[in-house]
């Protein structure tokens, strides 16, 4: 398991279960650093669902990173808890 803990991430796409304010409340909490913007200092990208008509191409260079930078949250955030005891 990726650890996102002291790490900057940033959230992009829509995030079915939770919305962006939630998504980066909890990561805060949990000991990641979430961004607005991506910059240098990113080191993980949370993908949701993106929008794009069915001929258009995923192109957009956060999307080339999230591919390469893969982390699925919700098991880290579940993984994280495990190791504080919450469970």
């Amino acid at each position: 398991m990726k650890d996102l803990s002291q790490q900057p991430i940033i959230f992009t796409g829509k995030l079915n279960s939770v919305t962006r304010p939630q998504a980066q409340q909890l990561a805060a909490m949990l000991g990641a650093f979430p961004q607005t913007n991506m910059n240098q200092k990113v080191k993980y990208m949370i993908a949701g669902q993106i929008e794009q008509s069915m001929f258009e191409t995923l192109t957009t260079r956060k999307i080339r990173y999230a591919e390469t930078h893969r982390v699925e949250f919700l098991k880290w955030c579940i993984w994280r808890l495990q190791q504080k005891n919450y469970f």
